[in-house]
């Protein structure tokens, strides 16, 4: 082909072997009372092959691609032994399409990436926890994220930059069975069927704003982000999720070049940051339990829960001297 077209291609063959016997600092309470370690027996073999291929195509400042590739990867320990009511996993398959565009000139630049993942087994967070604090996670079956991912940035003078970037998703389970806690079996668990609800833990949008004074020296940055609601379970429930947060950053620095005056040491960085200036309470995490009882006339439609949020710091300033030799 021409020099304004590249075509590439390239295929990983992977092999993963996992065994863990023995028992496990984990216990479960017996039927007969007191309890017992976790026995593990686990000799699984995976074999990989993940290909990928592209084209893309440059001239001048623009720049277009697509690309194609397919890849799995292997369950980890903790998806043997955290995974509570679910069955045992699988390992997750991914087929990934992108397409993209890009043009660049002397003082501004866009670029835009459009994709498609589509899930065979993926991992996905359960929004429970562990004994010890881990995420729980289990495969679901048939799922898919596709969005846009957009940036633009424009040079407005020698010391003024504007920047911007956009992550726009759609995050969604084709089919996926919760198994929700039964208080009055604990042996049987709610069986709950879906077939096309959100994807716990992932925003439909997130953004990202910044204003860069810079002038010698000097540098001020203005950095405003945004994240939409994320739920934290996969039943799509308002009530088992995180609100939407808006939070903005200022970073002051100044650096000092002392090379002319002292050979050992090129530059000094003084910072200054003032971080969520607004002091806007949210919580970029959390963890939810949920529970079914009959007698207790908690139904699926309206589950016994517990919610915990990992709420962020309000309002916070910090400061740093970095030597350059």
């Amino acid at each position: 082909m021409n020099t304004n077209w590249d075509l590439f291609a390239d295929v990983q063959y992977r092999y993963v072997n996992y065994k863990a016997d023995g028992k496990n600092d984990k216990f479960y309470e017996l039927e007969t009372g007191g309890y017992t370690n976790q026995i593990l027996n686990i000799n699984k073999s995976y074999n990989f092959v993940n290909p990928k291929a592209g084209i893309s195509y440059h001239n001048g400042g623009h720049k277009a691609y697509l690309s194609m590739a397919y890849a799995s990867r292997e369950p980890e320990r903790n998806n043997f032994t955290d995974n509570g009511k679910y069955p045992a996993p699988n390992a997750e398959h991914l087929f990934d399409i992108e397409l993209g565009y890009q043009y660049a000139c002397n003082n501004w630049h866009i670029g835009s990436n459009l994709y498609y993942m589509g899930y065979k087994d993926q991992f996905v967070q359960t929004g429970e926890q562990s004994d010890i604090g881990e995420n729980l996670t289990t495969n679901v079956k048939d799922s898919y994220r596709m969005g846009a991912e957009l940036t633009a940035g424009w040079n407005a003078t020698s010391w003024f930059t504007l920047e911007g970037n956009a992550a726009l998703s759609i995050n969604k389970i084709k089919n996926f069975d919760e198994f929700v806690d039964n208080w009055d079996n604990s042996k049987m668990p709610l069986k709950v069927h879906y077939d096309n609800s959100t994807l716990a833990f992932s925003p439909s949008a997130i953004l990202n704003g910044f204003m860069d004074f810079h002038y010698k020296g000097a540098q001020l940055v203005w950095h405003t982000n945004y994240v939409s609601r994320q739920y934290l379970d996969n039943s799509e429930n308002k009530d088992r999720s995180l609100p939407a947060f808006s939070q903005t950053d200022i970073n002051l620095s100044y650096a000092l070049n002392t090379g002319k005056k002292l050979n050992w040491l090129k530059e000094v960085l003084f910072g200054l940051n003032f971080n969520n200036i607004f002091n806007n309470h949210y919580a970029a995490s959390g963890w939810v339990y949920s529970a079914v009882s009959e007698k207790n006339k908690y139904t699926n439609d309206n589950r016994y829960y517990q919610i915990g949020f990992m709420p962020m710091a309000g309002f916070t300033m910090m400061g740093n001297i970095t030597l350059k030799f």
